[in-house]
């Protein structure tokens, strides 16, 4: 055999020096995949995570706004309002009705509640008003709490 002639019997064209990958660097390189693509689903996993957690934190101050603007209708009346809560399905002030409507078009959980606490700036029985209004679900692991002046 000359040096000039290639040494692979079964593909003649090709030198042995040039036959690609063996089954090992093959197995290799789809382990290195793998592992990547694990690491980048773990990030999709995470970002689908905070969505959801977003999600709520929305409709969490979508709710409190609608209660607070429920306060801000009533005036100086709002004081009357002090402890009242809101879920899904009712409310214990009628006027607190709309917010458990707005609940429930946010598909907020049966166990979700809304909190009022009207206090007056004045030490009296009249407002100005502080009114803070906390919005909780999933059995209170999550809250979203805002803080305004009503009744002024």
């Amino acid at each position: 055999m000359s040096k000039n002639m290639p040494r692979n019997r079964a593909f003649p064209c090709i030198r042995s020096s040039e036959r690609g990958f063996s089954l090992i660097e093959a197995m290799v390189a789809l382990a290195i995949f793998a592992i990547g693509s694990l690491g980048i689903l773990s990030l999709f996993l995470g970002s689908f995570s905070s969505s959801a957690e977003n999600q709520n934190l929305t409709s969490g101050y979508e709710i409190a706004q609608s209660a607070i603007g429920v306060l801000r209708a009533n005036g100086s009346n709002a004081l009357a309002m002090n402890g009242a809560t809101v879920t899904p399905s009712g409310a214990s002030n009628v006027a607190l009705a709309p917010v458990a409507s707005v609940m429930s078009a946010y598909g907020m959980a049966p166990q979700a509640q809304v909190s009022l606490t009207v206090s007056s700036l004045l030490g009296s029985q009249q407002c100005p008003c502080s009114a803070t209004v906390s919005v909780s679900w999933g059995g209170g692991a999550q809250t979203y709490r805002s803080q305004t002046v009503v009744g002024y």
